[in-house]
């Protein structure tokens, strides 16, 4: 049988199939792209990043510890301290440390363990040192307890912050002598920022944050100079956050901040402070008043005041008393709501009709009255903390006429002698408009209608100046932009464009409505009137002194631009000084002073519509001295006064409400500025008589000597001599005054009843004065005037004093000039 040769094929298992290779592709390009993406991340992060991953690097290896910088301080003009900051600690409590002590050992002489010794011994001193703080011992006890409980490592339990230095120390010392754990107590130092004059100048010194940074006034405004540059120290550190020693530590010093100097006069801010308080209360002021004073040749302001202020240590309390009552009312409300609640006595369904204002204002805006409160009071706080000369806009009135006037003197629309009429009311186009007065005043000039400040003589000085010209001069005056002062917050004015002035509207703009501006706007505006016509930026920081002693800033006078020439401005003034001195003398006169001014009252038009009112009215005054080469400005605003005076009738007008804080304050401050009086022949001769001391003088000398000086004399007793007197000698005595002396040992002093005689006139007062046995002195003001009528007096009626006391009175009169 023959064989037969098979040949079998062997299946070539090295020759990969398609499916295969294209795997394999995939892998290898796969791996590319990782190896790309790994390459370029490299390149990032060593070369393009590099800076960055270097700081996170250093951040996780070295440790930076923050040197904080002294904040700079603020001093008035004088150097007297307004803010300053000061070390202070925080108590710190170690629960670690005293969970570590030992729990079992008793000490013999208390009977506790170690642990619970000196638990109740730092709740003890703790207490016992910060009773003014609020900490227990009992809640210091609890605190220990809580934080042990939550975190036995817990090195950190604040119980107290912005303790100062003796009691801080006190604390530490107390603890060592009760030899507590070392540590178990500790403090860490911090900064406050204190303010020594407490309210005094609040609005424009402002203050600081929980941070430390200045968010209100010159502390905001000037924040970086003030703040300075925190130090750092920086250490290396090992895995778990541990310094260790490093040879090459870097230690970057803290940069103190810098002190600022304002130009701000301490006794001139008292003064202007006092007197806008004393203000508020006299006329029942709804919506605050404000002032400011300034050097009407320099633009420095020398006080600048919001009245009711705040206390800048104890800034969230409310200070303005009507403030405080409604936040008093809405509280008695939801303590009612409260114990309704606990009562289970309220309804399901709340009736509106039945709603007193507090409770349904909450209804209508769907939330709570606690959240009403909340939010009445954060409104009102925030309103308090804001300097009202800069952040609040109002109708200048009639003090705006001296724009209006000086405006047209210089295009020579008019002159000083021109002369409109005046029939009370004045018509333009189909809009009737009155003059203030309840009388028409007649033919008037441009002086005589200054001082009687009639409202259609400045309309038809408008209409001869023309509307555009008045927007061209409301524009150079600085009304259409903002002061550009150095404190935050001032706002933009509202005013009539030159597109919507029509003859209606330039009619009401020319003496003193329509316009809304702020009273910086107004008072840089009318001292450019007063000072040859140039209008400057006001300022209220004078340098920056760095922590080395070195200026750094330096305030300097500028002029944005001359409005109107040194001669229109020089008859400005002459007319200005006589508005204060026609007719016997304003509200503004003061005796051996020349002051010149102007008053203005508008009527809030806005509000009163909102609100459904007619009572709503912008009192001012600004006046200057001297009044022939000013270089003291003042303006006062009134806003909203709402009293009424012995009569009865509403006091609103700025020569009465205004005037009179203006009045008192140059009488306080300018022999404080070395300004002294200088009288004319008639003041001299009206001037009051020191009375001499008399006692010991036999009775028939003491009598010769006072009635030769012009005063009359009353003798009670029978003695030969004088033992005693009134007034005491030194004391101001009008002429043919009345001197009481006494002649015997045992002498009784005569008492008498001081009267009201408020809303009289000058001899009304004089008569009821001589009858009660009272001298009478005439205060400064409008005594002299025809119409002036008695608006406060020095001692109150129904006070008993001495016979022969002398009692000053103020006359004012009740007008617009």
């Amino acid at each position: 049988m023959g064989s037969k040769k098979v040949t079998l094929k062997r299946k070539d298992t090295h020759r990969p199939d398609s499916t295969m290779r294209m795997r394999m592709l995939l892998v290898s390009g796969v791996m590319l792209i990782v190896a790309l993406v790994i390459i370029s991340n490299l390149i990032t992060i060593s070369i393009k990043n590099n800076a960055r991953y270097e700081a996170l690097a250093n951040e996780n290896q070295f440790k930076g510890k923050k040197v904080e910088a002294n904040r700079g301080s603020i001093y008035d003009s004088d150097g007297k301290i307004l803010a300053q900051s000061a070390t202070v600690y925080t108590i710190v409590v170690a629960p670690k440390l005293l969970n570590d002590l030992d729990n079992e050992k008793v000490d013999t002489a208390t009977g506790l363990t170690e642990q619970k010794r000196q638990k109740q011994t730092v709740a003890r001193i703790l207490a016992d040192n910060l009773k003014d703080q609020g900490v227990t011992y009992d809640g210091v006890i609890a605190d220990i307890e809580d934080t042990i409980k939550d975190n036995p490592n817990s090195q950190w339990l604040k119980i107290a912050s912005e303790i100062e230095k003796p009691k801080a120390d006190a604390i530490l010392a107390a603890a060592n002598e009760a030899a507590l754990a070392f540590g178990v107590i500790y403090t860490e130092q911090g900064t406050k920022r204190y303010y020594p004059q407490g309210d005094l100048a609040a609005s424009i010194v402002g203050f600081t944050n929980f941070d430390g940074d200045g968010v209100y006034g010159v502390e905001a405004y000037y924040n970086e100079y003030l703040a300075g540059v925190d130090g750092k120290i920086i250490t290396a550190t090992d895995a778990n956050g541990n310094e260790m020693p490093y040879k090459n530590e870097e230690n970057y010093s803290a940069q103190d901040g810098s002190s600022v100097y304002l130009t701000i006069n301490e006794k001139l801010q008292y003064s202007l402070e006092k007197n806008l308080a004393q203000a508020v209360e006299d006329y029942g002021v709804e919506n605050r008043a404000c002032g400011i004073i300034m050097n009407a040749k320099t633009g420095a302001v020398l006080a600048m005041a919001t009245a009711p202020g705040y206390d800048l240590n104890d800034r969230n309390a409310i200070y303005y008393e009507d403030d405080r009552k409604e936040l008093e009312e809405i509280q008695e409300l939801i303590d009612k709501e409260k114990k309704r609640d606990d009562d289970d006595e309220h309804e399901s369904e709340p009736d509106p009709t039945m709603m007193g204002e507090y409770e349904l204002k909450a209804y209508e805006q769907g939330i709570t009255l606690q959240e009403l409160y909340d939010q009445t009071y954060s409104s009102m706080r925030e309103q308090q903390w804001k300097n009202k000369t800069i952040t609040e806009l109002y109708y200048p009135g009639s003090v705006f006429k001296v724009i209006t006037g000086s405006a047209a003197l210089e295009e020579k629309a008019i002159s000083i002698n021109t002369s409109f009429g005046c029939n009370y009311t004045y018509t333009v186009v189909d809009t009737d408009f009155h003059c203030w007065s309840a009388r028409a005043h007649g033919m008037l000039d441009f002086t005589r209608a200054m001082t009687t400040s009639c409202n259609p003589y400045f309309i038809q000085t408008g209409q001869a100046l023309g509307g555009t010209n008045f927007c061209n001069y409301f524009k150079a005056f600085g009304f259409t932009e903002k002061t550009g002062i150095d404190l935050p917050g001032e706002v933009d004015s509202i005013y009539v464009s030159a597109e919507n002035m029509g003859p209606v509207e330039l009619a009401s703009c020319a003496f003193g409505q329509s316009n809304k501006i702020t009273p910086l706007q107004m008072i840089t505006a009318y001292a450019a009137v007063v000072n040859g016509g140039y209008l400057l930026q006001p300022y209220v920081v004078s340098k920056v002194v760095d922590a080395n002693g070195n200026i750094v800033k330096t305030a300097e006078t500028t002029v944005k631009r001359q409005v109107i020439s040194e001669e229109t401005s020089a008859q400005m003034r002459s007319v200005l000084e006589t508005v204060v001195n026609a007719n016997g003398g304003s509200n503004a006169y003061i005796k051996g002073y020349k002051i010149g001014g102007k008053s203005g009252t508008a009527q809030k038009q806005d509000k009163n519509i909102q609100e459904k009112r007619e009572d709503l009215y912008a009192s001012s005054y600004c006046g200057f001295f001297p009044a022939d080469d000013p270089e003291i400005i003042m303006l006062v605003v009134i806003d909203e006064p709402l009293g009424y005076d012995a009569n009865g009738s509403h006091i609103y007008y700025g020569s009465v409400t205004a005037c009179p804080v203006v009045r008192n304050t140059f009488k306080e401050i300018l022999p404080a500025l070395n300004y002294y009086p200088e009288y004319t022949d008639e003041e001299l001769a009206a001037m009051d008589i020191t009375v001499p001391s008399v006692e010991g003088h036999t009775c028939e000398r003491a009598q010769e000597t006072l009635e030769e000086l012009g005063l009359t004399v009353e003798v009670i007793g029978e003695g030969d001599s004088v033992v005693a007197q009134m007034p005491a000698r030194g004391s101001g005595v009008p002429r043919e005054g009345r001197v009481i002396l006494y002649t015997e040992e045992d002498y009784e002093t005569e008492y008498t009843t001081v009267p009201n005689v408020l809303g009289y006139s000058v001899s009304d007062v004089n008569l009821l004065l001589s009858q009660a046995g009272l001298n009478f002195k005439v205060g400064d003001g409008a005594a002299n005037h025809s119409g002036a009528v008695s608006s406060a007096q020095n001692y109150y009626y129904g006070d008993l004093v001495p016979r022969g006391t002398v009692v000053e009175v103020y006359f004012t009169i009740k007008d617009e000039g």
